[in-house]
């Protein structure tokens, strides 16, 4: 310690010129300890820092760790500096905080509810307790700067794997927390009168839990100064080289921190257009829902140009379609399906008709591109979209195949995929309900189920239960398809039933096979399943011979 008061109260430091006078109130048993008021003792020589000591296992709360040459040269080296820099401020040594019962190494009060505390740290400290002392200082309204002595927290290790200007430094847990509090972490050097300076704003990245690569700043005590920084830490010790530093590291993160900004109102706004769209797509699913549910040949008709109003009907007339019989096949909403502005009712109707029903091509092949060419005068589009158009047609084709009108055909001399027919049959089905099906799963809103996931952004629209549904009635259609049958067979519960109770009576027998498939015929007919012709042929067949 470097302050003690005599018997008359007055203050004596120990570094005061006049040893001598010192010397004999240290004999004469006449110096005290400012803070427990015990006896203290005057020490020093021409190679150790003159300095008070107490008395062996004296209990005093300045006596918390032992005080080395380094830690007392630290504190005289702070204390001096601060009286050079701000010699009209009031600066103290071993000052007793009153409110939180601490002694400050170094104190200086700057008016204006400016005060620091500066702590030379030579002896281990944990960094429990440096947060704990911290927080102390934190309620007595007093900003805290802690500097680490050399010999126990700045060990250099060699490496020949660093860039230059650049060390390798084994840090203690300490310093770490430090770092990540104050962004900057302070060593003093007392031999040489310097400060060396490491830390987040001049660069530092660990390699392991203990080693750290870091840009040191060295500042000479003499001309160090106490700088106010926009961090948490708000002041910082430097020299105009460091203060430039930091400037530097400043500009750097304000960029960066521009940069973040404007990304994530990027972000953001991409986030919202995301939720907009996809409040949109709801919203245009449900509207498609009531379309397909409530339509209506004239409502359909009432969107056509004049001429597209005389082809539709004649080609409603051709195939007999109703409201209730319109094919879902036909009823498609393709993703990016207004590129063609005539109601996709009559264009996919049309291809199906120029395509399928009425194919000249000696080959049976259609080609998408050359369709298009077929069709095109007899739909509206911006010419601008032709390219467009066309793809959509192709993808129209496509899901007439997976419906198993078509087959993808693959030509190796060519690098055009054509269509074959396989069934040219349409099947006609008076259920509103089927059809409705049968056109929302193919549509934009189930690109999941049907494939075409890796081509658009999907979005799930229909639940499980839903998609079952969807599933069966398109499984019956695509049944008709295949079977290619114009229209579903239909076998009454009651005929069945009736042929049951003939069973049951003993009125006719059935061998074992018969039992089987009349089993299985009722369990299609309850759930609604597609029933073939062999199946319609086999159960009259049943019916003719038992009663024949």
């Amino acid at each position: 310690m470097f302050v003690a008061v005599d018997q008359n109260g007055e203050k004596q430091f120990a570094f005061d010129e006049d040893k001598n006078a010192l010397r004999y109130l240290s004999a004469a048993k006449i110096l005290y300890c400012p803070n427990c008021q015990k006896k203290v003792f005057f020490r020093g020589g021409p190679k150790r820092i003159h300095h008070f000591y107490h008395e062996p296992h004296v209990e005093c709360s300045f006596v918390g760790e032992p005080e080395t040459q380094e830690h007392l040269g630290g504190k005289l080296a702070i204390y001096n500096w601060l009286r050079k820099q701000y010699p009209n401020t009031f600066i103290a040594l071993e000052y007793r905080i009153t409110k939180t019962n601490q002694i400050a190494d170094v104190y200086v009060d700057f008016g204006n509810g400016k005060r620091f505390a500066f702590e030379v740290q030579c002896a281990e400290l944990t960094a429990e307790t440096w947060l704990e002392r911290r927080k102390l200082y934190r309620i007595a309204g007093i900003r805290d700067i802690w500097l680490f002595g050399t010999i126990n927290y700045y060990k250099e290790i060699n490496s020949n794997e660093i860039g230059e200007g650049e060390l390798l430094l084994r840090l203690k847990y300490l310093q770490q927390t430090v770092n990540e509090k104050e962004r900057n972490v302070y060593f003093i050097d007392v031999k040489n009168n310097l400060v060396k300076q490491i830390g987040q704003f001049f660069g530092l990245s660990y390699w392991t839990e203990t080693r750290a690569v870091v840009k040191t700043q060295e500042i000479s005590i003499d001309e160090m100064k106490i700088f106010q920084v926009p961090t948490p830490c708000k002041y910082v010790l430097g020299d105009q080289s460091s203060l430039a530093r930091l400037h530097e590291y400043f500009s750097n993160r304000r960029k960066k921190a521009a940069e973040i900004w404007e990304q994530r109102k990027k972000e953001n706004h991409l986030r919202l257009q995301r939720i907009q769209q996809k409040q949109q797509r709801i919203k245009k699913f449900e509207k498609y829902k009531r379309y397909l549910n409530n339509f209506s040949i004239q409502v359909v008709l009432q969107r056509m140009s004049h001429r597209e109003q005389i082809l539709f009907k004649r080609l409603v007339k051709e195939y007999n379609l109703s409201d209730t019989s319109f094919p879902g096949i036909f009823n498609i909403q393709m993703e990016d399906y207004e590129y063609i502005h005539t109601p996709y009712p009559l264009w996919q109707l049309l291809v199906f008709h120029k395509a399928i029903r009425h194919n000249y091509s000696k080959k049976q092949l259609i080609y998408s591109k050359y369709l298009f060419q077929d069709i095109k005068d007899q739909i509206r589009y911006n010419s601008r979209d032709s390219k467009e158009v066309a793809t959509i047609i192709h993808s129209y084709l496509v899901l007439l195949e997976k419906c198993g009108f078509l087959d993808k055909r693959t030509l190796y001399r060519k690098y055009i995929h054509p269509f074959t027919i396989e069934n040219n049959v349409l099947p006609i089905v008076d259920d509103k309900e089927l059809n409705s099906f049968v056109a929302l799963y193919f549509s934009e809103f189930n690109l999941l189920e049907i494939g075409w996931a890796e081509y658009y952004d999907t979005q799930v629209f229909i639940e499980v239960e839903e998609q079952k549904k969807l599933k069966k009635a398109v499984n019956r259609y695509q049944h008709l398809v295949i079977n290619r049958m114009e229209s579903p067979l239909h076998i009454e519960e009651g005929l069945i039933e009736w042929f049951q109770k003939a069973v049951l009576s003993q009125s006719i027998q059935l061998e074992k096979n018969e039992e089987e498939f009349l089993n299985d015929l009722v369990n299609l007919v309850q759930e609604g399943n597609f029933i073939s012709q062999a199946i319609y042929d086999t159960f009259f067949a049943l019916i003719e011979g038992k009663f024949n």
